[in-house]
């Protein structure tokens, strides 16, 4: 809950911000630690282990050639990361719990993404109700909190107030979608949360819910997918009836136009960063420095380009990165979806989609889901 209420947040460091969520998450991992509620498990420390020595040992080596890595940046990948270490000990009933809590906040936003859109509709013009309450200096400013539906449009896109985009609000919609079905929640609360999804405009929570989906497809489960009928009736008709669906139409092919963002994201990172980063062996091997990805992008004049956690690692740490930290986060969170097929789309988001790697709130999302809580059965949870 936190890391949604507080997601936007963060207070300045040096010429940067800093998220609340990090040191929040740190404080609640201390606190269950000492209550007994969350440990260190030997197998995940050690994988931890991996990443941070690849990381520091790239590091030293870059240092020693003559370059300058941000040490922020190695930080980051220490602090971040060291979630993946612990599980919670937590019974199915206290992890039902979780999820039921989660499902809850999750369509209350849903219902407030909705009226966002209504109230445009209605005259209203956008605002920003969290400006309101909160001192501008609080509020992170390098995400784009809601921007228009389509260039010159004066409709934006909801982003559930709290949210630090519409695409985070439409990634955190599509996994309570997910988990709805699996859990066989019923089609009420699906369709709400599926008719949340239509206002952000964002393709984050088709990414997150549709290989979960499709993975229920596959299992003597699959009659949970009816529950997703009406709520598709229901979308499509908020789509049909709004600009909307022109723009998702729109959206969904834009990928091929190096101008839009879509490009920006699943594209060209891929064609900007890997190229340089065989520029020699040593390179090639240890990559040009923690940070230096988007240093470099900036220098060649392409800084709207995202930074994914395959170019990004593998500019930043090399062969030696792509092994120690990419390997790692590959094994360590894909067992965690066999046990959670329901995340399997959250993994996608964060391994492809997403600039990720260290963007607090999508890791604590992808870990805290993926790796963190125990893995409960849907059938041990629908024989409650």
């Amino acid at each position: 809950m936190g890391s949604v209420l507080l997601q936007r947040l963060g207070f300045s460091v040096g010429g940067g911000q800093i998220h609340l969520t990090v040191p929040f998450t740190l404080v609640v991992l201390a606190i269950g630690m000492r209550t007994g509620e969350f440990r260190i498990v030997g197998a995940k420390l050690r994988a931890v282990a991996v990443m941070w020595f690849a990381a520091g040992v790239c590091t030293l080596l870059q240092v020693a050639v003559g370059f300058t890595p941000s040490l922020l940046s190695l930080g980051f990948v220490i602090v971040l990361y060291a979630m993946l270490a612990f599980s919670a000990r937590l019974s199915p009933a206290a992890v039902a719990s979780v999820e039921r809590v989660f499902l809850g906040m999750m369509a209350g936003f849903a219902v407030v993404s909705v009226l966002q859109m209504l109230v445009q509709f209605l005259g209203v013009p956008y605002e920003d109700l969290l400006q309101r309450v909160v001192p501008e200096s609080l509020l992170l400013n390098e995400y784009h909190t809601a921007d228009p539906i389509a260039y010159g449009e004066s409709l934006r896109r909801s982003n559930g107030v709290l949210f630090l985009e519409p695409s985070f609000l439409s990634m955190y919609l599509g996994l309570a979608v997910a988990l709805a079905v699996y859990r066989r929640r019923g089609w009420v609360l699906v369709t709400v949360l599926l008719v949340g999804l239509v206002p952000p405009l964002g393709g984050s929570g088709v990414v997150v819910a549709v290989p979960a989906l499709a993975l229920l497809a596959l299992t003597s489960g699959r009659r949970a997918l009816l529950t997703i009928l009406p709520a598709l009736a229901v979308a499509v008709l908020v789509a049909t009836v709004t600009p909307l669906g022109e723009r998702y139409i729109e959206r969904s092919t834009e990928a091929t136009d190096s101008r839009t963002s879509s490009s920006f994201r699943l594209i060209q990172p891929y064609s900007a960063l890997l190229g340089p980063s065989v520029d020699g062996p040593l390179v090639a091997a240890v990559g040009h420095g923690a940070g230096s990805a988007n240093d470099y992008l900036i220098a060649v004049g392409t800084p709207e380009v995202t930074q994914p956690i395959v170019p990004k690692v593998v500019f930043e740490y090399g062969m030696v990165g792509a092994l120690g930290i990419l390997m790692v986060l590959l094994v360590t969170l894909g067992k965690g979806v066999r046990a959670r097929p329901w995340t399997a789309g959250l993994l996608l988001l964060y391994l492809y989609v997403n600039a990720s790697f260290l963007e607090s709130t999508t890791v604590f999302m992808t870990l805290f889901w993926i790796s963190l809580l125990p893995a409960v059965s849907a059938d041990h949870q629908s024989r409650r």
